[in-house]
């Protein structure tokens, strides 16, 4: 996650929400639910299960910190129709699972039948734009 400072830097200069009523929703369905590092950290210092603060990030979430300022973060992606507390999307959000590796993860065939298509053998792919033969052109003396 960038730091306060970045964050500050490229976030919109638009209120993200209009007022604390729509703030709490959004950050209860987001903020409350997230297990990223930073609001894991402070999460768990204010429970009790941790003795000393995070010092990584000092006020807690970056994000949350550059809302409060009165600014849209651009980790906050807008929603063209949402319901209460979901008008933005957190890229940075982690759910329980942590987000998982960055490797998909295919689902299975069904027990006892075969799939539709061979499974492909698994290997690194490099892609490259093709080469456009060059053409000379000579003089004729």
């Amino acid at each position: 996650m960038r730091t306060q400072a970045e964050i500050t830097a490229t976030a919109r200069d638009k209120p993200p929400f209009s007022n604390g009523t729509e703030g709490h929703g959004w950050m209860e369905n987001w903020c409350y639910r997230c297990h990223n590092p930073a609001e894991l950290a402070w999460r768990r210092y204010e429970e009790g299960k941790r003795k000393t603060a995070p010092t990584e990030f000092p006020g807690g979430c970056p994000l949350i910190c550059v809302a409060l300022l009165g600014k849209t973060p651009t980790e906050w992606m807008e929603q063209p129709e949402y319901r209460y507390g979901d008008q933005y999307h957190c890229i940075e959000f982690r759910g329980p699972d942590g987000g998982g590796n960055g490797e998909p993860r295919p689902r299975r065939d069904p027990p006892g039948m075969d799939g539709l298509f061979p499974q492909p053998e698994r290997r690194t792919r490099m892609l490259k734009q093709p080469i456009e033969p060059a053409v000379l052109v000579g003089s004729s003396r």
